[in-house]
């Protein structure tokens, strides 16, 4: 059956070959055993990877983290509907309170816990532009939280990269993926 899977592979006819490999952002635990092995043994050989962005550099946390904020002064309260900001707040309040539950007897062993969870995903969010409040709402769900500790699979692969000792390298910039969604409006968000 792994012959017959879609492996989002695609290979570029050169020597050496090179590769593009179609990823998404979930868990790789999900994905994992569905990757084909055409597609594993494409990483393993390869001596060089680059990916969307460098997950594993510092810099580009941050400055994903501050690309999310709205401008100095400015809070989600003063850029959303009354009804909308509070629907919000009382949301939060209901997954913050939910947390706790949702949590796997895995990751309580491994030190997680609730309020970390919760500050760590929702901390700040008050200063966030709007869509990425929306994105993070979105990833605030039980199953998403159950998830929580397990690297996504670009992050997996980056991590996996280092270890081999691969050369690593992004194709695109914090600020490519960041000012194409702080220039939608609030109509499109």
């Amino acid at each position: 059956q792994q012959n017959e899977l879609n492996s989002f592979l695609w290979t570029i006819k050169r020597d050496p070959p090179s590769y593009f490999f179609g990823t998404i952002h979930v868990p790789y635990t999900r994905v994992w055993d569905f990757i084909p092995e055409n597609s594993k043994k494409a990483f393993q050989q390869s001596h060089i990877v680059y990916f969307e962005l460098d997950l594993t550099d510092p810099y580009t946390i941050s400055a994903l983290t501050s690309c999310q904020l709205l401008p100095q002064g400015k809070n989600l309260q003063d850029v959303l509907p009354r009804d909308i900001y509070c629907r919000l707040k009382r949301h939060l309040e209901y997954v913050k309170l939910m947390m706790p539950s949702w949590m796997t007897p895995d990751q309580r062993g491994k030190g997680l816990y609730a309020d970390y969870l919760f500050n760590a995903i929702a901390g700040n969010w008050e200063r966030k532009r709007p869509v990425w409040v929306m994105l993070m709402v979105n990833s605030l769900t039980e199953v998403d939280i159950k998830s929580r500790g397990v690297p996504v699979l670009d992050l997996y692969l980056a991590q996996e990269a280092e270890r081999l000792r691969k050369q690593t390298g992004a194709v695109e910039k914090v600020e490519e993926q960041c000012h194409p969604l702080n220039g939608l409006n609030f109509s499109q968000v």
